[in-house]
Parts: structure tokens; C-alpha cells; sequence
């Protein structure tokens, strides 16, 4: 297989492997560990095209400025960045509408669509355990609303909704799938000795604060959410220019549908996401 000078950043379980693929805990071997937060670990005008799909989401504000000027820094001149992110107008109009259908006639599935409206907005931002009130959702036997919902998280949506229907919930469902190697088993030992001795020092609310904290800063939330004025206000700001809207079909890239990073069979993994690009 060829490989190609493009680079998939934040890439969890979904990635090609014609790419250079970066994530802070590699999946597979043919993933690169790096921290994000810490700068592209890559030298200045390397890559043809960047491409994150729910990433910018999960780091701090204050950071991703410097995040986007280290994707700008990496391109090549003329290199395209593509970006997938939470759409912020997207679910506002949404829960706008849902929430006029309920006042209209609060039947039980305009109820169930606004209810599902509102964790889009709220969840993953606050939620303090692993998948919060959507995964508990997903897990629903008898999901009233469940065409409006797989609708509305396309692929994505799809494969959860099969893992929780098949009693494979399990904690740690919503993570991305890890390999075991030596290098991710030993620090986990580590932890779990952390763990024990913690507990003989600490009260139990203490633990409980460590626990959420640990939580809060594992990737899952969403810090921040962008609309397609935030997103190109901070593209431009970092220099990119020619910055067009795009969805999950449509890109400038060369071949871009056939890595499927963003549609699989057909269907979108994020339908209602924001896709955008620019040129450095």
C-alpha cells in the first residue's frame, strides 16, 4: 500500500492506514502516539493534508489556538486542513424546533426528540462517567425515538446502538479499543498499586474527587463547541484562507471518499457534524 503524506490527528479506532495516524493512545501499531495538547511532533511543512474528525471539541480553549497554529505549522504551502467537529448551530436550530414541538402538542415522542436534543447540547460536557446520559440512553431496550436518534449520529450512532442492544455494554464501551501490549499493560499496573495506596490515604469524598477529576481529564468531554463563524474565525486567524464549508461527502481532498474516514457503507458517521477546510 502506498503511503500517503497525509495525517490524521486524535484518529482513535477510525483511521487508513495509506496515512499517518496519530492519536495519545494508539489503537494499533500503526498508530503514533502523541499528545496533542504538547504540539505535532512532526517538522514544519511535512503533510499534504490534516484531517481530525472530533478532536477540536476535546481540548481546552485556551489551547486551540496553539493546536490549529501547530496543524497550520506542519502543512506544506498549498496543504489542505479538513476539519469534523459538533456542529453548535446545528444542534441549537434543532433543539429550538424540538423544543416549539412540545410546547405545540407535548406528545411522548416530541418529548423523547427534545430530551434528546437537549443531552446533544449538554451531555458530553458535563457528564462525569463513561458514555453519561446518551450511552445510558443508547442501552434503552425499547428506544421510543430510535430512528430520530440514529438519524441524527449516523454511523457512529449505529455501531453503539448495536453494541448495547447485544449486551455488550460493558464500562469502557464508548472508549476506544486499546491493544494490550507491554507498554499499555505496565502502566496500567502502575495505577492500580496508585489506586490502592490512595485509598488507605485519602477520605472517601477525596476519592471521589480524584476519581472525577481523573474523569474529566481523560479526553471524553467536550470543552468547548464550534459553529462554521467560531470555526473559520479561528482557521483565518491562524492564516489559513480559502476556508469553505463541506459535508460529509464533499471534500477538496484527492480520493477523500475512498479512505472512508467520515462515511462507511454509505452512511455518514457524523451526519449533522461540521465539515470545514482550508488552505495554508
Amino acid at each position: 500500500m502506498e503511503k500517503l503524506n497525509y495525517l490524521n490527528l486524535g484518529c482513535g479506532a477510525k483511521f487508513h492506514k495509506a496515512w499517518v495516524n496519530v492519536d495519545i493512545a494508539p489503537s494499533d501499531p500503526a498508530v503514533i502516539q502523541n499528545d496533542l495538547l504538547k504540539g505535532i511532533n512532526f517538522p514544519d511543512n511535512t503533510f499534504d493534508v490534516i484531517y481530525h474528525c472530533q478532536v477540536i471539541e476535546h481540548i481546552p480553549k485556551n489551547k486551540v489556538s496553539f493546536f490549529i497554529q501547530e496543524c497550520y505549522r506542519v502543512l506544506k504551502p498549498e496543504g489542505i486542513i479538513r476539519i469534523v467537529t459538533p456542529d453548535l448551530e446545528n444542534i441549537a436550530k434543532n433543539y429550538l424546533f424540538r423544543l416549539d414541538k412540545c410546547l405545540e402538542a407535548p406528545d411522548e415522542m416530541n418529548v423523547a426528540n427534545y430530551d434528546w436534543m437537549v443531552l446533544e447540547m449538554y451531555d458530553q460536557t458535563v457528564r462525569s462517567s463513561i458514555g453519561g446520559d446518551m450511552g445510558r440512553l443508547f442501552g434503552t431496550d425499547n428506544l421510543l425515538n430510535e430512528q430520530f436518534i440514529l438519524e441524527r449520529t449516523g454511523f457512529s450512532g449505529k455501531v453503539l446502538r448495536t453494541q448495547f442492544t447485544a449486551k455488550q455494554a460493558q464500562p469502557g464501551v464508548l472508549q476506544r479499543v486499546k491493544s494490550k501490549s507491554l507498554k499499555q499493560i505496565i502502566p496500567a499496573v502502575i495505577e492500580k498499586i496508585d489506586g490502592v495506596f490512595l485509598k488507605v490515604l485519602l477520605s472517601k469524598k477525596k476519592m471521589e474527587y480524584l476519581e472525577l477529576g481523573k474523569f474529566r481529564m481523560s479526553g471524553e468531554i467536550h470543552y468547548w463547541m464550534y459553529d462554521r463563524f467560531s470555526l473559520t474565525r479561528l482557521l483565518q486567524e491562524s492564516g489559513f484562507r480559502n476556508i469553505s464549508l463541506k459535508n460529509a461527502f464533499s471534500s477538496n481532498i484527492p480520493n477523500f471518499d475512498s479512505y472512508e474516514l467520515d462515511v462507511k457503507d454509505g452512511i455518514a458517521f457524523d451526519p449533522t457534524a461540521l465539515f470545514i477546510e482550508g488552505i495554508k
